[in-house]
């Protein structure tokens, strides 16, 4: 590490913050390479450097690993982060959650953090189906479903609308290779989280009407 990076800072983003923050190199290390490329008589010599910085948040401690390419072989430079930056946590909330949620939330998030938008979108709508299936069973297509959960007290009207358009966007994904943006992924989790958690709130209302004392009645 030289001495004009000793104690630069950055602003990166930060994983654990959910935002840019301002970030202290810890370290960097420098890796020049060249290679040879094409037939001999037009033959080209490639180089490339790659600096590896590790960097610390100085609000939280989280470290982060950054990759930076400069190669002759690539029109732009490349910059990678390890791990990826992510635009969200699973919720914590979602321990209570039956087992199969958990697990496929846990897959549906890794996707989210790879950046993998389409199979997050599909995990996404995967979650509502396994959603209603547990809570009306298979009574149908996805429009049915939804009926029923409104008959049934689990979504309103307008949540109903709300959460029509999330079931689409995961069908795009599926079936006509939609890539959306990562608003548009986000707005999605937003809707199929808020959907899930009336499992969590509906085992924690009962768990509350079970502790809290009943009304003495007055005898006349």
């Amino acid at each position: 590490m030289t001495a004009d990076q000793e104690n630069k800072v950055e602003w990166v983003h930060c994983n654990q913050c959910l935002r840019q923050t301002r970030q202290e190199v810890v370290t960097a290390r420098v890796l020049r390479q060249s290679e040879e490329v094409g037939a001999e008589e037009d033959r080209l010599l490639l180089q490339s450097v790659t600096t590896f910085t590790v960097l610390e948040c100085r609000g939280c401690g989280c470290m982060t690993l950054r990759r930076g390419v400069v190669s002759d072989a690539y029109e732009a430079d490349e910059t990678t982060f390890y791990p990826p930056p992510i635009s969200r946590h699973i919720p914590r909330w979602h321990y209570d959650l039956p087992s199969e949620f958990q697990s496929l939330m846990k897959e549906l998030y890794a996707a989210l953090h790879a950046d993998s938008r389409r199979l997050a979108l599909m995990g996404a709508r995967a979650l509502v189906d396994l959603f209603m299936n547990v809570t009306i069973g298979d009574v149908g297509g996805f429009r049915t479903k939804l009926g029923k959960l409104v008959a049934d007290g689990y979504l309103s009207n307008r949540n109903q609308e709300i959460l029509e358009p999330a079931l689409e966007a995961g069908h795009a994904a599926t079936h006509r290779a939609h890539n959306p943006t990562l608003d548009d992924v986000s707005l999605v989790f937003d809707i199929v989280e808020n959907l899930l958690q009336t499992l969590v709130l509906k085992k924690r209302v009962e768990d509350l009407r079970k502790r809290t004392p009943k009304r003495q009645q007055i005898q006349p």
